[in-house]
């Protein structure tokens, strides 16, 4: 019997950037097509830190400890608007929602602090 292993053992090609497969706007649905509440909601904070810590907490009164909430992180200079992908590594694991606000697992692979930005989407 001959097996075929396509997995993470294999070399692999880079194309030039991921491919979007399909999008889901509020402009082109509405909440309950895309899945979530009217009283879904953005925010972002900023911090300036490196290491592993845990846990982060996040102060937010309109999260519920049933609240799905998604965090990205990224680095920026000066502006929290102008963001970047540098050379530090960054995660945010094990995100924790009560009511109140959330606590996440912050990894950023650099040796001195850096300034990054949590950007949030929160359904409520």
């Amino acid at each position: 019997m001959q097996t075929e292993s396509r997995g993470s053992d294999q070399e692999q090609e880079i194309g030039d950037e991921p491919m979007q497969q399909g999008e889901n706007t509020a402009q082109d649905a509405s909440a309950q097509e895309l899945g979530v509440s009217a009283a879904s909601f953005t925010t972002y904070y900023t911090w300036r830190a490196n290491g592993v810590i845990h846990p982060v907490n996040f102060s937010n009164a309109n999260v519920k400890a049933n609240s799905r909430v998604f965090v990205n992180i990224s680095e920026y200079a000066a502006n929290a608007q102008d963001r970047f992908v540098g050379s530090a590594r960054m995660a945010v694991y094990n995100i924790a929602p009560y009511n109140g606000g959330f606590r996440a697992w912050v990894e950023i692979s650099w040796g001195s602090p850096l300034n990054v930005r949590f950007d949030v989407f929160v359904d409520p």
